[in-house]
């Protein structure tokens, strides 16, 4: 079952997420071993819940490990589906199409400005910062780069016929960036912060990793050249 987004939970959901947590590791801490009925009730006494619910949570902690793992969902949501209305997702998407994919690139900040005033117009709560720059990623990068009129970014992203041979290992270092597929979480009070970018150095003749790079922030000359320090 798929984590909802971090930036879409209310503090009440997460408050109850975190006393869930709690619970399942103190739990676990005292009863490492396979769980029978009787301490699945004694976990749902805890936790207030039925023994099925308890249970349930158990198993989600258990596979997942994090406090967003057990946060509540609303009846009827599909997996994966993030969790924002569609009237602000509509805004957004609008604003994307009338506002940032223009000649003159906007910045995010700004698109993030108009976002907030169509809303408030609208008379809805302003979306996270996160939430708007997630459905510009959702925006196919070569069709941004275009409408941005960013040829660089374009033309990096149209594949080219050929063959690329190497002779012999290191000959070659491929590097690539990719967010990774987990939050990082505040060590005191366990609120996401966000899913770090994970950058790779791959010798093209052997295809092994030669070195990797872990950071929150966008990829940049920074992240390839520490990549790179680290490789050997």
């Amino acid at each position: 079952m798929s984590e909802p987004l971090a930036d879409e939970i209310n503090d009440v959901d997460w408050n109850e997420a975190c006393r869930k947590a709690d619970a399942i590791r103190e739990f676990l801490r005292r009863e490492p071993g396979p769980t029978n009925a009787a301490r699945i009730r004694e976990l749902a006494g805890e936790l207030r819940l039925s023994q099925a619910s308890a249970y349930r949570l158990l198993k989600l902690f258990r596979e997942g490990g994090t406090v967003l793992s057990l946060v509540g969902r609303k009846p009827g949501r599909r997996t994966g589906h993030r969790m924002l209305d569609d009237a602000r997702d509509e805004i957004i998407r609008a604003e994307i199409k009338r506002f940032y994919l223009k000649k003159n690139r906007p910045t995010v900040s700004a698109l993030v400005r108009e976002v907030n005033a169509s809303c408030r117009a609208a008379g809805l709560a302003p979306p996270h910062r996160r939430t708007i720059v997630a459905r510009i990623e959702d925006v196919d990068i070569a069709k941004r780069a275009k409408a941005r009129g960013e040829p660089k970014i374009e033309k990096s992203t149209i594949a080219v016929p050929g063959k690329f041979e190497v002779s012999r290992p290191l000959q070659v270092v491929q590097i690539d960036h990719t967010k990774a597929d987990i939050f990082v979480v505040d060590e005191e009070d366990r609120r996401p912060l966000g899913r770090p970018w994970l950058t790779l150095a791959m010798d093209v003749c052997s295809r092994m990793v030669t070195g990797f790079y872990l950071t929150m922030a966008a990829p940049s000359r920074l992240s390839t050249s520490l990549c790179l320090l680290r490789s050997g």
